[in-house]
């Protein structure tokens, strides 16, 4: 066996030294630049080729707890249960109130009010809460205050912001803020 595929090769090699032979030095040349290139591109990719292994690897590794457990496939029903469940209890609404106004108050901002109207979401277990809330600060307290917020109440969402100062030499903002908290009706 080893000795017909060594034939093969010699037999190979000498083909192509006929051919390159009658092709002459342009095609030498050029036969150079394509090997050089696939070697440049094997190189170049083997690192690439490397990471797609280790993750493929990976991602077998992660999936087979799945496959030992025989977990069955949650369905639709459970998955959109599970996923208004994880809104916060529509009785959360004064804490939240609360956390909104105590962040202002951390952050230097002045707020006389917090405007609020709850309205059910059409075909599902919540309620959206639009909240206008008007404060006095610094820009950058404010875009504090707004990104607290959003850390602290992750279904909360900034609906719209605008600012006014009164006098271009002042550091003082008016703001208005408006927000929307989207709360599960159904304890």
């Amino acid at each position: 066996m080893k000795a017909s595929l060594q034939t093969a090769l010699q037999m190979f090699a000498a083909g192509l030294m006929r051919i390159a032979h009658q092709a002459g030095w342009p095609a030498l040349v050029g036969g150079m630049l394509i090997a050089a290139s696939l070697a440049i591109v094997l190189s170049a990719t083997a690192p690439a080729r490397e990471q797609i292994a280790s993750l493929d690897q990976q991602r077998r590794q992660l999936r087979a707890p799945l496959r030992s457990k025989g977990a069955e496939p949650v369905s639709a029903q459970t998955q959109l249960r599970n996923f208004y469940a994880a809104f916060p209890a529509r009785s959360t609404l004064p804490d939240a109130l609360m956390t909104l106004h105590r962040i202002a108050t951390h952050n230097g901002l002045h707020d006389t009010r917090a405007d609020y109207r709850d309205t059910p979401e059409a075909g599902t277990p919540l309620v959206r809460v639009k909240i206008e809330i008007p404060v006095t600060g610094s820009y950058a307290s404010i875009r504090t205050w707004i990104a607290e917020l959003l850390k602290a109440l992750p279904s909360l969402t900034l609906d719209g912001l605008e600012l006014r100062r009164a006098d271009v030499g002042k550091a003082q903002l008016d703001a208005r803020v408006r927000f929307q908290l989207l709360l599960r009706s159904v304890p």
